[in-house]
């Protein structure tokens, strides 16, 4: 039960928790890019796709080597990037909950500055449904390869 001059707690975050599931979250996501990698250098491709390249109806190409760049690559390197800073991340959620950040809007006078908190944010619970999500984002080239190239 909380007074009233008592604040109420704005985030359900564990620290280490969280920072767990993004060490896991990025080791797999380089296991899918190291997959993905290994397929593209060491398979050779099938008669449907190739030079590693899928071809559509009007002529277009697309190389699967930009898609792993673009649909894996960029996303591990981030998701790494966030695991190598946790300090900073996690300052970032701290200072979100805290009375001392200002949200981009009221900065601007555009909303209420003092607007109460009506819950507490499941922040644990999404961050592993995000993490989850970005890992299965990471793999989407590899059904591409899969499923039309073989």
């Amino acid at each position: 039960m909380h007074f009233m001059n008592e604040s109420q707690p704005l985030l359900d975050f564990d620290s280490d928790f969280c920072r767990k599931i993004a060490k896991w979250g990025a080791v797999i996501c380089l296991a899918w890019l190291g997959i993905a990698i290994c397929i593209l250098a060491l398979v050779h491709p099938g008669s449907q796709c190739p030079a590693w390249t899928i071809y559509d109806k009007n002529g277009g190409a697309t190389s699967l080597w930009v898609m792993v760049g673009f649909f894996t690559g960029f996303p591990t390197i981030w998701l790494c990037f966030i695991v190598l800073r946790w300090k900073g991340f996690t300052r970032k959620i701290y200072d979100s909950g805290a009375d001392s950040y200002k949200r981009f809007l009221a900065s601007k006078g555009w909303d209420y500055q003092s607007k109460p908190s009506a819950y507490t944010f499941p922040l644990n619970s999404v961050f592993v449904v995000v993490i989850g999500m970005w890992s299965l984002f990471c793999s989407m080239p590899l059904w591409v390869m899969i499923l039309p190239c073989f």
